[in-house]
């Protein structure tokens, strides 16, 4: 069991890309309110399930000012950089914010793996995280060459989105030492709720609800898909490593190809085909190294 809660984050990476799927059905243009409803559900579902199943005792003992610290930190850097990466969503090619994203998050968490908790790496994870790396490049290789010319300020978001990303990794990582799960999704829906309604409020954007019947159940089940893959990914933290798992959900944009072409019809190219093969050789080496 242990074996897989440490390969969990390609299962959060999956219920993530499904989340997309779901989003990309609602179509919505409010980039705040799905993280606040997802915030929201999550806040109500974990303080159902301590209620009814757990100890708040045991739950409170269980932590620590530091692991609290930890958390809020933790969940205040992930946030700002979601924000930060709308913003750059707005000034570049979504393809540059995503690889600079996804680069700088995998190198950041490596690097506090590698300085601070004195984690060291073979060669087969190295060959893992740059075929992955090499896959997620690959998929908007187009973006990097396209007639528009690549906005910097969005080009540098997208890199400032990934070493804030990387680095709430790193605290959360260190926070569940001697902290539980419980504590962190609390924590992460709660600062998320608050900085999604101080953004929208800031932006002068209302958080709203769709009153239609079929958006309505998209949004329950990409609330759902989103609530699993943040439990999924804290499990999977908490038995292995930030950089570890940091890779793993780095795989999310491949997981998303695969579904968009079962669920929604997409066509699939050969380029695209060939950076799906290049990243699950990426796991595959990963897995064999562990």
């Amino acid at each position: 069991m242990e074996n897989f809660f440490q390969f969990g984050a390609l299962l959060a990476a999956t219920t993530f890309a499904g989340a997309g799927i779901y989003i990309k059905k609602i179509n919505t243009k409010n980039f705040f309110s799905i993280p606040f409803y997802e915030g929201l559900f999550s806040l109500i579902l974990m303080l159902l399930i301590i209620t009814l199943f757990i100890s708040w005792d045991s739950i409170i003992h269980d932590n620590s000012i530091y692991s609290l610290r930890n958390f809020v930190l933790a969940a205040t850097l992930s946030s700002t950089g979601t924000m930060v990466y709308v913003y750059s969503l707005s000034k570049t090619q979504i393809g540059v914010v995503l690889t600079m994203a996804a680069a700088l998050n995998i190198v950041t968490a490596s690097i506090y793996d590698y300085i601070v908790n004195s984690i060291s790496f073979d060669l087969y994870f190295i060959l893992g995280g740059v075929l992955i790396l090499v896959s997620i490049f690959m998929l908007n290789f187009k973006s990097f060459f396209s007639k528009s010319q690549i906005n910097i300020v969005g080009a540098f978001g997208g890199m400032l989105t990934g070493i804030l990303w990387g680095s709430a990794v790193f605290f959360n990582d260190n926070a569940l030492i001697e902290s539980n799960i419980f504590i962190a999704s609390l924590v992460r829906s709660i600062t998320g709720i608050i900085v999604m309604l101080s953004v929208s409020y800031f932006v002068g954007r209302k958080i709203q609800f769709s009153e239609d019947l079929r958006s309505y159940r998209l949004f329950i089940i990409t609330v759902i898909l989103l609530f699993i893959s943040n439990i999924v990914w804290f499990v999977s933290l908490e038995y292995t490593s930030g950089s570890l798992t940091t890779i793993f959900g780095s795989s999310a944009p491949v997981f998303g190809i695969i579904l968009g072409y079962i669920f929604l019809k997409e066509k699939i190219t050969k380029i695209e085909l060939l950076s799906i093969f290049i990243a699950l050789c990426g796991v595959l080496a990963i897995i064999t190294n562990q």
